[in-house]
């Protein structure tokens, strides 16, 4: 059996914002490691060395003024915004993240899984911010959509994709959908149910909104309601996941339910929905804060290599005041009224 490609460069960990920032870029390396230590994940991966891109491949996605005004930043040690800022080096890291993710896409011509640590979803088309310079999800899906495929992008981070839902608002090639913490409860207060796209990619922007403490049940509920039977009827060519560990419970910034084995639930179901559309897939994994990153990494990749490796010791999630479920199920009924014009839900 073929073995999956994970792309990877020891510049990622030179994706920095400063020293008490909450993105830490130790991050990368471990993961490899942990990956590396586990035979029974080892032996399904081949890690591969991610390569730099060049202007022309973020002017896909980006503007030209963007990619100017990033390099300006880096010289004047100025900040995108007051939770970015641009330092010497993040810039050529954010280059080979991206490329990692272009290679991950371009793999999708002989294999049908590849793994980045990518994932930079809030970089716009002329803009940057949430920690994302340059936006290696849209760099991916864009290439796809060049070789005449059709893609899903399915974005599982806590935090809305803004960014590359801006990139494609109008695109009826990409089914953009985000599954997130409430906006009106986190940045970037983006991905209200009412957010379906625009012109000719109106329909193909689902957004759902998960309440504070949503865990396993709730999520399996909006997937099998919403994403499945969507995905199923836009019969892509190739899906990508984005989103790392910070919809779990532990995590710093976040306020998501989800324990390791529903970051393993993601994954596996994930990778169920494109092998069910005969679709390829791409992973890609960068977020998360705290201290459970690299472990809640690790439970998503078992759940997408389908391996039998133990999780990660998880402690139990304190009874909550009020159930979740009620404001979720409201929320998918809302949402397949909204979009009742454009699927079959």
């Amino acid at each position: 059996m073929d073995k999956v490609p994970l792309f990877f460069h020891e510049k990622y960990c030179e994706y920095r914002f400063g020293k008490f920032h909450p993105f830490n870029p130790i991050r990368f390396s471990r993961f490899v490691e942990e990956v590396k230590k586990e035979e029974k994940m080892n032996s399904k991966v081949e890690v591969m060395e991610a390569p730099s891109v060049d202007d022309s491949i973020l002017e896909t996605v980006h503007e030209a003024r963007y990619i100017s005004k990033v390099k300006e930043k880096e010289e004047t040690g100025g900040s995108l915004t007051m939770d970015t800022p641009v330092q010497k080096g993040t810039p050529d890291a954010a280059r080979r993240i991206v490329g990692g993710s272009l290679e991950a896409a371009k793999a999708m011509e002989e294999k049908d899984f590849a793994i980045n640590l990518g994932g930079l979803h809030h970089a716009g088309p002329d803009y940057g911010e949430g920690f994302c310079i340059f936006n290696d999800v849209a760099v991916a899906a864009q290439y796809l959509l060049d070789q005449g495929k059709n893609v899903v992008i399915f974005d599982t981070d806590a935090h809305q994709g803004n960014g590359t839902m801006d990139i494609f608002q109008k695109h009826p090639r990409v089914l953009f959908i985000s599954i997130h913490q409430d906006p009106a409860t986190l940045y970037p207060g983006r991905g209200y149910i009412n957010e379906i796209g625009e012109g000719e990619g109106k329909g193909y922007k689902i957004n759902i909104p998960m309440p504070r403490d949503s865990n396993s049940a709730d999520y399996h509920h909006a997937i099998e309601e919403i994403v499945k039977p969507v995905v199923e009827q836009f019969s892509p060519d190739v899906l990508i996941r984005n989103g790392g560990s910070d919809p779990h419970h532990a995590d710093s910034l976040t306020d998501l339910g989800l324990d390791m084995n529903g970051l393993k639930y993601l994954g596996e179901v994930s990778r169920k929905i494109a092998q069910d559309a005969s679709a390829g897939y791409i992973d890609l994994m960068l977020s998360g804060y705290g201290h459970r990153v690299v472990e809640g990494w690790k439970a998503i990749t078992i759940g997408t290599l389908g391996v039998d490796v133990p999780l990660p010791a998880d402690q139990k999630i304190s009874d909550l005041d009020y159930d979740p479920k009620k404001k979720i199920v409201e929320t998918v009924e809302d949402l397949k009224e909204i979009l009742k014009d454009y699927w079959d839900l």
